[in-house]
């Protein structure tokens, strides 16, 4: 071979090496996909890094920018994220459940406001995680955020729900339906018996049943008014004259169907 091909020979080679190291040093470029989905992870990140934080003008900021309020928690869960959530009732979510939504965090944290710009950027209150199928209005119901499970159940002021309470006396074993702050006649009851007792403080009435049966003890719970989606409420029952349940508040027949005509979801039930 002469000379010149020998050396040509050499140079091809020799950069043929140096573009294949050159290759392996550096990484492939980011495809505009893999791109688009790290930044909308980071981007849900932040949103739910604010809501821990309760900060309403930043949600406001992002949501108006863009950031999808539908986007559930990216998994692996963000550090930052992930530490927030150990400090409150979302630190449950870093373990074996998925598809919390950024509503889901702001309901179960009590921001008002943010579950409202939430819901005004069309955040999906039907939304609900993959394995146990907890939804928004049932985070809401759980820590006791009663005036967050009235605006998820679409209650507005001045509507039938709003003008209405249930006031429930569990010494004097009675409840009243209260509309537009007029107290109607006070109906016997029988409460959650010793063990059992019915939990006391502010609920909402999240489900109506006209045939309902408990799940725990196979019992009928006729005209069944659920409230804050947990496990007790009121229905029809037996009144021993005095508190016999398992926690649910009895009521005569009659009562019970009256008030559950009349009682829409949403209204507010007052337990003292």
């Amino acid at each position: 071979m002469r000379p010149l091909v020998v050396f040509a020979a050499v140079m091809l080679s020799t950069l043929a090496s140096a573009g294949a190291e050159d290759s392996a040093a550096s990484p492939s470029p980011t495809s505009p996909a893999e791109a688009n989905k790290t930044a909308k992870a980071d981007s849900t990140n932040a949103l739910f890094a604010v809501i821990c934080r309760g900060d309403t003008d930043a949600a406001k900021r992002m949501l108006h920018e863009g950031t999808d309020p539908n986007s559930p928690l990216p998994v692996p869960v963000d550090p930052e994220v992930a530490n927030m959530f150990r400090q409150n009732v979302l630190g449950y979510f870093l373990g074996g459940e998925s598809n919390l939504t950024p509503l889901m965090a702001a309901a179960a944290l009590g921001h008002r406001e943010i579950v409202e710009l939430l819901l005004a950027k069309g955040a999906n209150p039907e939304a609900h995680t993959k394995r146990y199928g907890t939804n928004a209005l049932w985070l809401a119901g759980y820590t006791g955020q009663t005036e967050i499970m009235k605006i998820l159940l679409g209650v507005t002021p001045g509507s039938e729900a709003d003008r209405m309470t249930i006031e429930v006396d569990i010494t004097a074993q009675t409840a009243t339906l209260i509309i537009d702050k007029m107290p109607g006649t006070p109906v016997p009851i029988s409460s959650g018996r010793k063990g059992h007792a019915t939990p006391k403080g502010e609920f909402v009435v999240t489900n109506k049943h006209r045939y309902w049966s408990s799940t725990l003890y196979h019992a009928p719970m006729p005209f069944y008014l659920r409230l804050s989606c947990r496990d007790f409420g009121l229905h029809a029952g037996e009144l021993p004259g005095y508190p016999a349940s398992h926690g649910c508040i009895r009521m005569k027949k009659k009562d019970a169907e009256d008030f559950f005509s009349r009682v829409p979801v949403g209204t507010l039930v007052v337990i003292k």
